[in-house]
């Protein structure tokens, strides 16, 4: 009997939670489709940290480096197998698999620490930003921006779970207007268990959520995905934070350096609504011409 299903993209819990099929080894039969056809980087992301959280007891995930290698194909069930590196007084270091049939479609690293105690000298967002609340949702910038609102429907309609609020939308869609910061509030529409890391794992997926548009200089980001082909090539993420949420607005400030042969590195800070920084993250991507 085939167990693979499409996920309806409303209850994250049923992506991340995976079946264990041996030791070490676990398996996703559910699929979310990106816009290319394969199965979304973010699936991989969280998928991967959330099977390797299996294999550590008390030690919250520090760093997740993930190579994608090639596309993973959303008819076929993902296995994920961890293989230990390290279990030291402080560290323990995974490496994670994932596998189709007989192929790699990733290979990542995860390392996770013991919780210290101390005094808090994390990074803060030392300028104001718009409240959440006081931006337009997408399915309202897809009345704002007409052209874009085939790919901005599209997002906000096949991702309900997730609420995004641009912070300043024409850096996105308007190709007149100079590239700057890329800024957006993040959240999860949807009750979310505390049960080990299952909000660091939710972060992973929702960290692939957005394209930051400085990566295709001169052009708005329908015209992107129309016309380009974008491959997330190598992803990381590093969590600085034992207490995230991600039901409540998380914020994402980014901003790319863009290299030669389409080649682009992505950075990111996420912070909460305090300011304090939670996260930040790596991308990187390569956008080529889509050939006919």
């Amino acid at each position: 009997m085939n167990r693979h299903w499409n996920w309806d993209q409303r209850d994250l819990t049923e992506l991340l939670c995976l079946e264990t099929i041996g030791n070490n080894t676990w398996r996703s039969y559910v699929c979310d489709t990106n816009a290319n056809g394969r199965v979304y980087a973010g699936q991989l992301l969280g998928q991967a940290l959330w099977a390797a959280t299996q294999t550590v007891e008390n030690r919250p995930p520090g760093m997740l480096q993930m190579t994608f290698l090639q596309g993973a194909r959303p008819q076929e069930s993902i296995e994920y197998s961890v293989e230990t590196l390290q279990d030291g007084r402080r560290l323990s270091s995974r490496h994670i698999y994932g596998v189709q049939g007989t192929g790699l479609v990733m290979s990542a690293n995860a390392s996770f620490q013991v919780p210290q105690s101390g005094p808090d000298n994390t990074q803060r967002l030392l300028r104001q930003v718009p409240s959440p609340e006081s931006l337009p949702t997408l399915a309202e910038l897809a009345a704002r921006f007409p052209f874009q609102s085939e790919s901005l429907q599209l997002r906000a309609s096949a991702k309900p779970l997730l609420d995004i609020r641009l912070i300043n939308p024409p850096v996105c869609f308007d190709s007149a207007v100079e590239h700057g910061e890329v800024a957006y509030w993040i959240r999860l529409n949807q009750p979310l268990p505390t049960e080990g890391c299952l909000h660091h794992a939710a972060l992973a997926y929702m960290s692939d959520s957005w394209l930051n548009g400085n990566v295709a200089p001169q052009r708005p980001l329908d015209d992107l995905w129309q016309h380009c082909y974008v491959s997330n090539l190598n992803h990381s993420l590093w969590f600085h934070s034992l207490d995230l949420d991600v039901t409540d607005w998380l914020l994402f400030v980014n901003d790319a350096v863009r290299s030669l042969s389409g080649r682009s590195l992505a950075m990111t800070h996420i912070y909460q609504r305090n300011g304090r920084l939670v996260a930040s993250m790596a991308q990187d991507l390569l956008i080529s011409p889509r050939t006919a």
